[in-house]
């Protein structure tokens, strides 16, 4: 478009017709500048504006974003089950991923993309199109049947939950609970299952606030019924553990393996680990694995009725690591919480203890009458050392210890998304103030998951987080720019650094023209 500027000099106006053109040679954007004449009312009258199209936007971050998304197949699923808003829940992700403003700003962020097909939003018609996708259960069961399909066989499962705090009391699930971010809000609980072989999550489900983490396990087995999984093996956090649990996986007519980490609050645990000390302690025990050094020794252990085998499990590095952590922070707490500080009471004490000491603390100090102070409570400390290092997976499958150790330790997937949803996708509020629209914002953060976990994959095996953090890669693809004056467009050359990273993902630079 061209348009018309004055420019004062010395008490004079002058005006200068802008017109803007492509620069072949430099691939940008320029400007050039025609003088008019004098500004006065002939002028003013007789200036025609003469104008041609031009369109500048951000086109590499995209272009990667939709490159994944086709790839993994998640487009052509989404496009079947929502023909008619397919374009729009992908550029909603595609903005989840690329920034942390809350929502109603991504009317601005999509005028800066080169998004041509997906239609322009305001706040309202955004609040309104949320509502539209929350309303649609059937769409979204649809979705997540398609989704899991397409990504058969699952082969292990991994399963954990994490909350998303909430300032509204509105939306049905929002109920006060274990807040996992120490935050004194009501929150949601949201649990997601991954695949193994994809590394891609593959269902979500979304728990009261107050549910904790072992009673939800009934449920997801449930619905992964309706999904139509079956024989798989089920990889569970230490929060999931219960003997009803393991007894009701075991007799799941789905024919579910599971690798479940026991919890040293479990006595039978705790004897495991002190009878077999001793034989962990042994080199002859010891094995290589991924350059770590373990050591290993199989035994049973009976929950209700039936024996399992168990896997024991000592990483002596780790047990050093994490005393020392352990140590410093305890001494941290004794030197800027607790020096010097006398008490009257027991009572006062404790009630002291509760205000001022993280709660999974709070059991390594004791009152002492004598000094009226709170002092190491050293049984604790010594039970707690004396398990660091030292984990146990108990199992109804027939694993090496090699491949139990592997498949387990492949459960920080799950780990790693939720740190993605809650750090990098600003995903630890939940934003909405009605259950539908809670519904659509928590499907679209799904649909970020699928996308960043896919991204997160490649970026670990080709080595791009020595260089990059995830954000830092979409800021840098940024600047492949897309222009379009009149009816040519360009695309911007692309520097030595966004090659490198398009090579990383096997992406031919021709096919960036192509698309």
């Amino acid at each position: 478009m061209s348009y018309i500027v004055e420019q004062t000099i010395k008490g004079r106006t002058y005006l200068y017709r802008v017109e803007a053109y492509w620069d072949k040679e430099k691939k940008q954007s320029r400007q050039k500048r025609t003088y008019i004449g004098p500004k006065n009312k002939k002028y003013k009258k007789s200036i025609k504006t003469f104008s041609s199209k031009i369109i500048h936007k951000n086109y590499g971050n995209i272009f990667l974003l939709n490159w994944i998304a086709e790839k993994i197949g998640l487009r052509s699923i989404l496009e079947k089950c929502y023909p008619n808003h397919y374009r729009e829940l992908l550029a909603l992700a595609f903005y989840e991923i690329s920034n942390e403003d809350p929502l109603y700003l991504f009317p601005y962020w999509l005028e800066e993309n080169h998004l041509p097909d997906v239609r322009r939003m305001d706040s309202s018609s955004l609040s309104k199109f949320c509502e539209e996708i929350g309303r649609n259960q059937q769409q979204k069961l649809d979705f997540q049947e398609a989704w899991i399909a397409h990504l058969q066989p699952v082969e292990a499962l991994f399963y954990d939950i994490t909350s998303l705090s909430s300032y509204s009391l509105n939306i049905e699930f929002v109920e006060w609970g274990y807040n996992r971010d120490e935050e004194n809000l009501p929150q949601i609980n949201l649990g997601v299952v991954f695949s193994s072989k994809s590394a891609l999550p593959i269902f979500y489900t979304i728990y009261p606030g107050s549910i904790v983490d072992v009673k939800t396990l009934t449920n997801c087995v449930k619905y992964l019924k309706t999904m139509g999984l079956k024989d798989f093996l089920f990889v569970l956090g230490r929060g999931f553990f219960s003997t009803e649990n393991i007894t009701r996986i075991s007799q799941s007519p789905l024919n579910i393996d599971f690798i479940q980490p026991l919890p040293f609050s479990l006595k039978k645990a705790r004897q495991l680990i002190k009878s077999h000390k001793k034989e962990l302690h042994d080199v002859a025990n010891n094995f290589n694995f991924n350059n770590e050094l373990f050591s290993h020794v199989k035994s049973q252990i009976q929950l209700s009725d039936r024996v399992y085998p168990v896997h024991i499990f000592l990483n002596e590095k780790a047990e050093l690591d994490q005393k020392q952590l352990f140590m410093k922070k305890l001494m941290e707490i004794e030197e800027k919480v607790i020096k010097g500080r006398k008490f009257n009471s027991q009572k006062e004490a404790l009630s002291f203890k509760e205000n001022n000491i993280a709660k999974a603390w709070q059991g390594y100090f004791k009152y002492t009458r004598s000094s009226g102070m709170l002092e190491r409570n050293v049984q604790r400390i010594k039970e707690k050392i004396n398990r660091l290092g030292y984990f146990i997976l108990a199992t109804n499958h027939d694993l090496e210890k090699e491949d139990i150790l592997t498949k387990y330790r492949n459960k920080d997937q799950v780990e790693k998304v939720f740190d993605l949803l809650k750090n990098e996708m600003d995903g630890g509020r939940l934003r909405a103030h009605s259950q539908y629209n809670a519904d659509a914002r928590l499907f679209i953060k799904f649909l970020s998951l699928i996308i960043q976990s896919q991204i997160m994959r490649i970026m670990r095996e080709e080595g791009l987080f020595k260089t990059y953090t995830m954000r830092e890669l979409l800021l840098g693809l940024k600047k492949v720019k897309y222009a379009k004056i009149n009816d040519e467009i360009f695309i911007s050359e692309v520097s030595k650094k966004n090659r490198k990273i398009f090579e990383a993902f096997q992406i031919d630079l021709n096919e960036i023209h192509r698309y």
